[in-house]
């Protein structure tokens, strides 16, 4: 087992792995890595997340980590089909130790998903047509639910971009894209706390940052059919963002 806490991107743990992500600490046991932050979050994402998945067969995350939070939500939540995806691979391992924990549980195997990518995309639409037994895509949504945690912030501004278009591309007309995380407000900081998280972000990458809302809006609206329906104050001042996209006319 190796306990790293250490501010940069990156960090090499046993065996020589390293993880693309920004990690302030995390555990790694056998193949299962444990974040702290991740679990600290885990169950008030879930208490807010309880509407949706009440009513979701087929959900995507984007950015699943090492797999904490979709082992939290199915053990909840065995008759839904989580759909993990990660853009750092070398976390796969982690995902499937997680998913091996839950025998008879509906967690998919990881896909690869770099936002940027359209071709991941129309991998991730295909998966979703095969679990939903619909045959090969048609370029329709097929995902009840689809949601991200703590990846904006930590991303350049173009995979959030590409990140809100792949999940209008991926739902279901009616179905929901949730967001977790630090974000700006009218262009303002819930705290001087966020603000200096965001200097700390920036200072790590330029091109990471905490995001306004009214802009994530923008790019939902104008490129992926969907309207914010709620914006939620959540722990620690981050916010839950509510998503809905747009049900087409008869």
């Amino acid at each position: 087992m190796a306990t790293v806490s250490t501010p940069h991107r990156a960090s090499v743990v046993e065996g020589g792995v390293v993880y693309k992500q920004n990690l302030s600490e995390f555990v790694q046991e056998d193949q299962k890595v444990f974040f702290g932050a991740t679990d600290r979050n885990k169950e008030a994402i879930l208490e807010k997340l309880r509407p949706f998945l009440n009513e979701a067969r087929l959900v995507l995350e984007v950015g699943s980590g090492s797999g904490q939070h979709l082992y939290h939500f199915s053990k909840d939540y065995p008759e839904v089909t989580f759909q993990p995806s990660e853009y750092d691979t070398s976390l796969f391992h982690s995902i499937n130790a997680y998913a091996m924990e839950l025998p008879g549980h509906l967690i998919k195997r990881p896909l690869e998903l770099d936002a940027t990518n359209r071709d991941h995309w129309s991998t991730v639409l295909h998966a979703g047509h095969e679990e939903e037994s619909y045959g090969p895509a048609s370029g329709n949504g097929v995902y009840d639910l689809v949601l991200t945690t703590n990846v904006f912030h930590i991303s350049a501004w173009v995979v959030g971009q590409s990140i809100v278009r792949g999940a209008g591309q991926v739902l279901k007309p009616g179905g929901h894209f949730i967001l977790y995380g630090a974000f700006k407000r009218n262009g303002k900081f819930s705290t001087p706390s966020n603000e200096q998280f965001d200097q700390t972000l920036r200072g790590r990458d330029a091109s990471w940052g905490v995001r306004d809302i009214e802009a994530i809006e923008e790019v939902a609206r104008k490129e992926a059919q969907m309207e914010l329906k709620n914006v939620i104050d959540m722990p620690s001042n981050n916010y839950m963002l509510i998503f809905q996209k747009v049900e087409l006319e008869e």
